[in-house]
This record gives C-alpha cells, structure tokens and sequence, in this order.
C-alpha cells in the first residue's frame, strides 16, 4: 500500500504529506486514526538491501528500548507489501543543522539545546547504547522549544561496539571520533567527542575542523590543536 494511497497504512495512519527523503528512507507525516494524534513514518526504499534493513530494524529496536524527553519516540513497526516502515514522534519544527545555517545562535538558547542533547546522550549510555552519528542533523528542534535526538539507524548497544568490524566506518567525519575515522570500535566517549564537535558549533557559529574527509579530518587531528571556542566567538564561556 502507497504512502500516497487514500486508504491508511497498515489499517490505522493515515498519510497526510511528505516530510522530506533521504538515500534510505523517506518520512511522511501522518494521522494515528487509533489515537488521534499525528506521527512520522520512515519507510524505508524497496531496494535497499540486506545490511540497510538490519540497521533499520536496529533503529527501531533501539529507539523503543529509550524512554527520555530528549530522544523521538518510537511507536510501532509495519511490515506490508512495499518493505518495512517506522513510526515515529511527530517533532514539528526544524534541525539544530537548519537553525545553524541561519547564523549563530544566541548564546541562552545554545546552552539550552546542548544541555538537552547531553541529557539524551546520557540517559542513551545509561541504557547500553551509543548513537554514532550525534551531529547537528539529527538534533530536532520543536517549535514548542523542545529538543530531541534523532536518528538512531547506526546506533548500537554498548557490548556490540567492541566487535565492529575494524575499518569501517560509520558517521558523519565532521564530528567523529578519532576512532571512528580510524574504523575502530566505538563507545559513549565516541558520542562524547562528538557532542563536543556539535557544541563548538552551537557556541562558535562555525565548525571546529576545516577538513571533510576522513582522511583529512584524520591528519587534522594528528597535527592541528584543539581550536580555541573564543577565537570562534569572543565572550563565550572558556569550558
């Protein structure tokens, strides 16, 4: 059954309009007939393959098992004729990646959102799980002020991590890890250097790194010290 068709999915949301597609999926905003409330649904595309529905079904797992007002709830899993859909918290707003690219933030209201990302992360790692890919995109900003983590389609339990496939790489390169960009094994302090990426940039108005590429990246964290957030932006705080 078609997103677009009239009838509901799964016999109970109905859809309503797209909310934006990616490489993998595509998320639509929908109607919960049952419920009365509107929902996202992320189908993910017919012809992604094998290891794309594993991560996606992990997405999905994960999200359900974390129960915090800083992360977007998961509510329920379909399986039909067009694959396997997710259906999410309904955020209305924006990316902390769409704010960012407006200019910089008001000092108040960064520290707001980067307390709320912290609470998420933490209470994420509490449960046994790292996200792996923390970055401006997948931080939603409501219009009601709320703040939630989003996009759990690499995250993995903490026990996972320790046998990732040495060389592959998982992330954003802009705000991963050295270990990341090495390919190595990941844990919570992976998440940690990554929200410290995302916090310069919510502070500083510009990204810590110049570089894009792993490699880049890779030997601009051998090489280049850590860069100063009062360069960045004078009169913000020192740590």
């Amino acid at each position: 059954m078609s997103l677009q068709a009239e009838n509901s999915i799964g016999g109970r949301y109905r859809p309503i309009r797209r909310l934006g597609v990616g490489g993998s999926a595509a998320v639509h905003l929908a109607e919960d007939e049952r419920l009365g409330r509107q929902v996202a649904v992320k189908r993910l595309h017919g012809e992604s393959g094998e290891e794309m529905v594993r991560r996606f079904g992990r997405e999905a797992r994960v999200g359900a098992s974390l129960n915090h007002p800083n992360i977007v709830a998961v509510y329920d899993t379909l399986v039909d004729d067009e694959g396997v859909a997710i259906v999410m918290e309904y955020v209305e707003g924006e990316t902390l990646g769409a704010a960012l690219e407006r200019g910089p933030l008001a000092l108040e209201r960064g520290l707001e959102i980067l307390t709320a990302l912290a609470a998420a992360l933490d209470h994420a790692h509490g449960g046994g799980v790292v996200h792996r890919d923390v970055k401006p995109a997948n931080v939603l900003l409501g219009t009601d002020g709320s703040v939630k983590l989003a996009d759990l389609g690499i995250a993995s339990a903490t026990e996972a991590t320790r046998i990732t496939r040495v060389g592959t790489v998982l992330g954003t390169p802009q705000y991963m890890s050295p270990e990341q960009l090495a390919g190595e094994p990941t844990g919570p302090r992976s998440d940690v250097y990554s929200f410290g990426a995302v916090a310069f940039e919510v502070l500083g108005g510009r990204s810590a790194r110049t570089s894009r590429l792993p490699i880049e990246l890779a030997n601009e964290l051998a090489r280049e010290p850590v860069p100063d957030l009062r360069d960045a932006r004078p009169g913000a705080p020192s740590g």
